[in-house]
């Protein structure tokens, strides 16, 4: 019998002989767990009981989410009513009272209060992931007080708090929002290395990508005036948006999008489930956001593939650009110097963008790799689930 095959038994064994910790992801939809959280899931699963809770939204249900343990909770993550808030935190209660998780952690701004609140109610240890303060922390008069209150007293009762960007750790800290001891910045959600590489392009074509939710605060709008505007002025670039709409009410309708792609070089694309293809063919990625971010997601998967990024120069979308090394940081809402960006791009030479291009690889590779975030969260889960016994590797590895 092999080493490896001998630790790999005595693993096992141990496995069964330490009781089975159950661990809750929590999101704001099952598209989130699946599309950004999909691999640290998979990792906890082979050492723990690991259940996904999110409500039926974003296009995702519970039968198609593919996650393995899934439970449905109430949730309406645009709404501000106070009944169904209520209701929210109910149905998040009663999912715990249920499942008993020995630790949560938890995802999106309203997702990770109403943890907190239940969490703390229950003494079941709680780590939010902060990508971006959120629409809510936006709100005037008696409801923006009661967010700020509640928000405050209950991260400051977390077990530990994950943030995307330094700019949302920094006003936590200045706030008095959390303890900095209990409290870290890691790389956004990560990217698969393997799964989104360089790859050579099939013809020489400039194209340009966008891929958000199409929503306003995404910049979509930004985006086809300045590919517009790009393409009036007779560059040979093309431009391509995907994305998927969602309940928001700031969703972009059908007409709209029709109204703006109306041209042979700017084409919508709907939802694309297969990213790494789409950026084969594309020289730069797209995303002049001004949502609050943590750190998109589109942005490290066109690092990871070798890609220009242009983005504003706003807290999360700064993180994956260095300006002029890999891509260029614009003003939010300024289609000027978003078509000005495109055309300065498009006009480089073939040696200044492939340059620009491996670059970006490099930063991935040593900022955004999934495997930094995958391990931060089993050192924590060790820690605050006061479980030193942990087997979170495979000793065969």
């Amino acid at each position: 019998m092999t080493l490896s095959v001998s630790c790999y038994l005595y693993w096992l064994i141990f496995k069964c002989m330490v009781k089975v910790v159950k661990v809750v992801f929590l999101a704001n939809s099952f598209w989130y767990l699946k599309n950004f959280r999909s691999s640290s899931l998979e990792r906890f699963s082979e050492f723990s009981d690991t259940t996904c809770m999110a409500p039926e939204t974003g296009g995702v249900d519970i039968e198609s989410c593919s996650l393995g343990k899934c439970r449905q909770i109430y949730l309406d993550p645009t709404s501000v009513n106070p009944l169904k808030e209520a209701v929210s935190v109910l149905s998040i209660l009663v999912r715990f009272l249920i499942e008993r998780p020995k630790v949560v952690f938890s995802f999106n701004p309203k997702t990770n209060l109403y943890c907190l609140v239940v969490c703390w109610l229950l003494r079941i240890p709680c780590v939010p992931n902060v990508s971006g303060v959120g629409v809510a922390s936006q709100l005037d008069g008696v409801k923006g007080k009661i967010y700020r209150f509640s928000s405050g007293f209950f991260y400051r009762r977390a077990s530990h708090v994950f943030f995307q960007n330094f700019d949302d750790y920094d006003a936590f800290v200045k706030l008095g929002w959390i303890d900095p001891k209990n409290a870290e910045v890691i790389p956004g959600s990560g990217v698969d290395l393997n799964k989104f590489q360089p790859s050579r392009k099939a013809d020489k074509k400039f194209r340009f990508l966008m891929a958000s939710r199409l929503i306003r605060p995404k910049g979509v709008v930004e985006y086809l005036q300045a590919a517009r505007q790009v393409v009036g002025d007779g560059l040979d670039c093309e431009f391509i948006l995907a994305g998927v709409k969602d309940d928001s009410d700031r969703v972009i309708n059908d007409q709209e999008i029709s109204a703006l792609c109306d041209s042979s070089k700017i084409n919508y694309v709907g939802h694309v489930e297969d990213m790494p293809h789409l950026l084969e063919s594309i020289d730069c990625v797209v995303l002049p956001s001004y949502y609050p971010e943590g750190v998109p997601r589109s942005l490290i998967e066109a690092a990871a593939s070798g890609k220009i990024i242009i983005t504003t120069d706003s807290p999360g979308c700064r993180e994956v650009v260095e300006s002029g090394k890999n891509g260029i940081l614009i003003n939010a809402q300024s289609v000027p110097q978003l078509s000005e960006a495109m055309k300065y791009l498009v006009r480089l030479s073939g040696n200044r963008i492939q340059t620009m291009k491996s670059f970006s690889r490099n930063l991935a590779e040593t900022r955004f790799d999934e495997e930094i975030v995958i391990q931060r969260y089993l050192r924590v889960a060790k820690s605050v689930a006061g479980c030193s016994s942990f087997v979170f590797e495979n000793p065969s590895e």
